[in-house]
């Protein structure tokens, strides 16, 4: 059993940590405490990752890019990341790298076309920060930082998952609220330097990518070769959002570094661990047999107990 100390040790405290141990607490500790590498990439986290990358290069090389270009050289670096570990193809790697590439294209094509992002200015893209919140270094990025066409600043957060977030639960978004505070009141990274910026944001603003996505036939929510909506959901930020965001994050972190790994069922669907987590074994659950564990360990006894239970 970890204690606060040792689980701080092992795990580094970045907003992809904690949302994986909001995702499931579990699944939390086979990747940060025990630092187990998972069993598969998902597809759909690097069409994901290689989104986010593209976007950022159409920000910093030009809006006239080739895009099916740019997303097969983005997509490449996001394999290269963790080479070792497979990838989950869901048919082949042909038809899934095509069908990848098309959705890209339509995405990346309406990003482009959409005029907000011709107007607004990107003052930062894909940049680290710092932030010391109760004691606690929280580092992590920030997708956007842009000033809108009517002036106003707005932290933003590219999503590319296929449900559209609501508007009710961006009131309480932890990585938004994360990202403002950290403008306001941490670092950011910026040509190998810590630069505290002090700013201010006005909206926190999920950019719902799929929403670029064009209806293949004609429905009751569009017609046919139309757009699936407006990307951008919205909300205003104010300090008693940081006020209620810090409070919240440090109950987070005071559970996060108690060693109580339970499984969260729903998030099995996208969670790479699901072999580990169903052929546990009272030796993974109870801190009492935790200790029988450690001592059959230090024997030499564990493999030869397992194999006899």
């Amino acid at each position: 059993m970890y204690r606060k100390a040792e689980i701080l040790e092992r795990i580094q405290l970045r907003q992809s940590t904690i949302k994986d141990w909001l995702n499931c607490p579990l699944m939390y500790r086979y990747r940060h405490v025990e630092d187990l590498k998972p069993a598969y990439r998902s597809v759909a986290a690097l069409h994901g990752s290689a989104l986010h990358s593209a976007i950022h290069q159409l920000h910093t090389q030009g809006f006239k890019t080739n895009l099916r270009r740019l997303y097969k050289q983005s997509f490449r670096e996001a394999v290269t990341e963790d080479p070792e570990t497979p990838i989950h193809w869901k048919k082949s790697k042909q038809a899934d790298m095509e069908r990848l590439e098309d959705n890209a294209a339509e995405i990346l094509s309406g990003y482009r076309n959409w005029e907000e992002n011709h107007q607004s200015q990107v003052l930062y893209s894909e940049v680290q920060f710092i932030v010391k919140i109760g004691g606690y270094a929280i580092t992590g990025t920030i997708d956007q930082v842009r000033i809108n066409s009517d002036g106003d600043l707005d932290v933003v957060d590219l999503k590319s998952g296929i449900q559209r977030p609501s508007a009710i639960s961006l009131r309480r978004d932890w990585q938004l609220a994360l990202y403002a505070y950290a403008l306001k009141y941490g670092k950011l990274l910026l040509n190998g330097s810590e630069v505290r910026v002090r700013l201010d944001v006005d909206h926190a603003v999920i950019y719902h990518l799929r929403a670029h996505e064009i209806y293949k036939r004609a429905s009751r929510y569009g017609r046919k070769g139309s757009e699936k909506g407006r990307p951008f959901i919205v909300c205003q930020k104010s300090d008693l959002d940081h006020y209620l965001f810090k409070h919240d994050l440090l109950n987070i972190i005071k559970v996060m570094t108690k060693d109580w790994p339970f499984p969260n069922p729903n998030s099995c669907g996208f969670c790479a661990y699901q072999e580990r987590c169903h052929s546990r074994s009272l030796l993974d659950t109870s801190p009492l047999v935790r200790r029988v564990k450690r001592d059959l360990t230090e024997l030499g006894m564990l493999n030869l107990f397992r194999k006899e239970s």
